[in-house]
């Protein structure tokens, strides 16, 4: 038994799928299938159920998946730590984070960690709120910054919370709902929504649509344009929307979930040693959220 032979098991079983698990790990596809055999004999029990060009997990297989998967992690943990101490570490940081705060923050914020760690090359792209605990989980990033609608139990991800911030229910001034001394759920469902959606294979409630119409957009600021202009509505960050409600462009709409508050979190993985410009840029985002 082997870590690839684990790391092909475990990705075969998220994908469900031998195909897309080796275009996911750029290897063979015959290479992957004679690993598991392997594997398999080695155990002496299948992993796989198999139908056609699907794959699931065998009751053994189901097992011992979690087992395998704390493996890996421990395995990427110690492989971090070694580069740590041989100075390697950081070199190149993938950060993602979601448009929930504005992107003049996020500009200077840049700026400010190339010029105090100028060693380190830092890649920053917008993700969906729903997708920034998985791409940590699964290795895409090293940390992702964002609104925490639903905290997971995931032994792979740490969450740092930094802050609260408000999410309001708004439309356009001019809206019908916007009118309203007290809007029903049934207006709410029958007016057009803008929701947020995500790639992310795990259900997550809190951004489910909860009009019958609706439209989903992956980033806050095209959710709040479609509500702008195609006479929507939407929940959105206020750090995003305050100067709009002052200039009375937007209206909070009275509704019991109108007003609510969500944790804006750091998502790391699990053992991960501590990074200065991390710690230095949670500091700052959480001094910005406290002060607003």
């Amino acid at each position: 038994m082997n870590l690839s032979q684990l790391e092909a098991f475990c990705t075969i079983a998220d994908t469900g799928s031998v195909s897309e698990a080796a275009r996911q790990l750029e290897c063979n596809r015959t290479k992957l299938s004679m690993s598991i055999k392997a594997l398999e004999k080695e155990l002496g029990v299948e992993l796989f159920q198999r139908s056609g060009n699907n794959v699931t997990l065998s009751e053994a297989g189901k097992a011992i998946y979690k087992d395998c998967e704390s493996v890996l992690i421990t395995a990427t943990r110690i492989r971090r730590t070694c580069s740590q101490v041989s100075s390697e570490f950081a070199a190149e940081m993938w950060i993602a984070r979601d448009d929930s705060l504005p992107d003049s923050l996020w500009q200077d914020l840049a700026h400010k960690l190339n010029n105090l760690f100028p060693n380190t090359s830092f890649n920053l792209f917008l993700a969906s709120s729903g997708d920034l605990a998985n791409m940590v989980a699964t290795q895409q990033v090293d940390f992702a910054f964002g609104v925490d609608y639903e905290r997971l139990d995931d032994p792979r991800i740490t969450y740092q919370p930094l802050g609260k911030i408000r999410m309001m229910s708004v439309c356009k001034a001019t809206h019908p709902l916007a009118k309203l001394k007290r809007v029903a759920d049934e207006e709410l469902r029958k007016s057009m929504q803008a929701v947020m959606v995500y790639l992310n294979e795990k259900d997550n409630p809190s951004l489910e649509p909860f009009s019958r119409r609706y439209i989903g957009f992956s980033s806050f600021e095209y959710i709040l344009n479609t509500i702008l202009t195609e006479n929507a509505w939407g929940v959105l960050p206020e750090p995003l929307i305050r100067h709009y409600l002052r200039e009375q462009r937007l209206s909070v709409i009275k509704h019991t979930y109108g007003l609510t508050q969500e944790d804006y979190c750091m998502f790391s993985t699990s053992g991960t040693a501590e990074n200065p410009a991390m710690v230095w840029l949670a500091d700052k985002i959480s001094d910005y959220l406290f002060d607003f």
